[in-house]
């Protein structure tokens, strides 16, 4: 990975951290990312369906776990969304949360562009397995 590819994901993802989190290893940090995608896919859904069905503690939970697994995946502005989410239901105000969803959403779809720099994703999903 050059270093004009690596400012090109710096805002989505911290490739330095996530590096460092994984002693260098390039490989490893790619199959780290390629677990993060597949879980997060699927919280992102339970988590929609858990916010459009006004359920405060497993929006709390859901979110909780992103928030979670965007710190060690290295994307602090998907944790950031994660959070402020996980704040409005552990406060029992979800009247804001459908619209930080949609932010959570598009802030996911710029992550996996920046992932996909990173390194192939069929190579990342076969290193997974």
């Amino acid at each position: 990975m050059n270093l004009q590819t690596q400012d090109q994901m710096a805002d989505v993802l911290d490739v330095e951290d996530l590096l460092a989190r994984c002693l260098g290893n390039v490989e490893f940090a790619q199959r780290i990312l390629a677990k993060f995608e597949q879980r997060c896919d699927e919280d992102l859904e339970e988590l929609e369906k858990a916010v459009f069905g006004s359920d405060s503690d497993s929006v709390a939970r859901l979110a909780h776990r992103l928030k979670g697994a965007s710190a060690n995946a290295s994307a602090s502005r998907l944790q950031k969304h994660a959070s402020e989410i996980e704040r409005a239901a552990r406060n029992r105000s979800l009247d804001g949360v459908p619209a930080s969803l949609e932010s959570l959403k598009e802030e996911w779809k710029r992550f996996r562009q920046a992932v996909s720099l990173f390194g192939p994703a069929t190579e990342r999903s076969e290193q997974s397995a």
